[in-house]
């Protein structure tokens, strides 16, 4: 999750100055450059199918010879009986003179308290309603005063193996069940990206020195973005060091939503008004980035192993969304401060 998080943090840095690079030096347009970087997308799957495929291919084709010496080793040394039981031949021990013989006693208790025989022979799987709720815990580190605070799944049978909540054998219901009770993740998720891409695409358009003049605008925006990139970066690196807690989460939106409305009130007033706005720019980036990957890492840490893809897919339409209403919110925003500073070019009528 970290490496993810810092690769598309530096590919943050990279496209805007990819950008800067070629608008600067050979004065072309965005057109032009997008249409560029589409050979970015070419190198990517070369490298894929050349490196990380052929290394996953490779992986592959081990795994499954040493699963087929294994199962020859296997049929080599066991036999069965006339009712099916298996026995060991060499009075029941291994070539290491191991005891590999089976408790069948310890064996049916094991499947007893564990639940799996409540599987049946023709492998249909242990048809129980799950009730997915969001259970506040809190552990205590065994060092200093750390408080861990984790969101766990719980079921209503107390047999059902971590195996068995597997989001395969999950119904429609209860996999809308957990979606929901992922709103402690998802909501620092949603928040902190509406707030920061409402003073991207809202806030930082609407800012240049002097705002009047288009070019002042349009560079204050490349920098304002680059800084924040730069942030993003830097917090989106910090998954492997420390594990936030939620209440740590939940603040950093908090913090952006006032950023947002510091932004917001210097565009309309002027009362700070220069270059060292930047250093809330990438402020900015360390809160977004900053919720992104520890978000995501406490949603690896806290639910189960057979959950975690499921759920880590699913919180991610949360700041997806966060984003589109950004967007849209962004385009009054970026309106009212026209009409404020008395510019022209607004797409939508402020409504205020």
């Amino acid at each position: 999750i970290t490496a993810f998080s810092s690769g598309t943090g530096l590919a943050g840095i990279f496209g805007y100055g990819y950008k800067a690079f070629f608008a600067e030096a050979f004065h072309w347009g965005l057109s032009y450059i997008v249409w560029s970087s589409m050979l970015f997308a070419l190198l990517y799957w070369k490298i894929f199918i050349k490196g990380l495929h052929a290394l996953e291919k490779k992986s592959t084709l081990t795994i499954s010879c040493n699963n087929s010496n294994s199962d020859r080793f296997q049929s080599n040394n066991i036999t069965r009986d006339t009712s099916g039981s298996p026995l060991l031949t060499n009075d029941n021990k291994s070539s290491t003179g191991r005891d590999l013989s089976i408790n069948h006693d310890e064996h049916d208790r094991s499947t007893e308290e564990y639940g799996l025989n409540s599987i049946d022979n023709d492998g249909e799987q242990y048809d129980a309603t799950l009730e997915m709720v969001g259970q506040y815990t809190s552990n205590q580190h065994s060092s200093g005063d750390n408080t861990s605070t984790s969101w766990a799944v719980s079921s209503l049978d107390s047999r059902k193996t971590e195996s068995s909540l597997s989001e395969k054998g999950l119904s429609s219901l209860d996999r809308f069940k957990l979606v929901i009770s992922l709103w402690p993740y998802t909501i620092p998720l949603f928040t902190v990206y509406l707030a920061e891409y409402m003073l991207q695409a809202g806030v930082w358009s609407a800012i240049g020195f002097p705002v009047t003049n288009p070019g002042a605008r349009a560079q204050f925006y490349q920098y304002s973005n680059w800084t924040y990139q730069a942030g993003v970066f830097v917090s989106r690196s910090s998954g492997n060091i420390f594990i936030a807690s939620l209440r740590v989460i939940w603040l950093m939106p908090f913090l952006q939503a006032l950023n947002l409305f510091l932004f917001w009130s210097i565009s309309m007033h002027h009362y700070w008004y220069n270059y060292s706005l930047l250093i809330l720019c990438f402020f900015s980036g360390l809160l977004g980035g900053g919720v992104y990957v520890q978000g995501y890492s406490r949603i690896n840490t806290d639910l189960p192993i057979s959950l975690r893809e499921f759920a880590i897919s699913s919180a991610s339409v949360a700041d997806g969304l966060g984003i589109l209403l950004a967007d849209i919110f962004s385009l009054f925003i970026q309106s009212c401060i026209y009409e404020k500073n008395g510019v022209e070019g607004a797409v939508v009528s402020c409504p205020l």
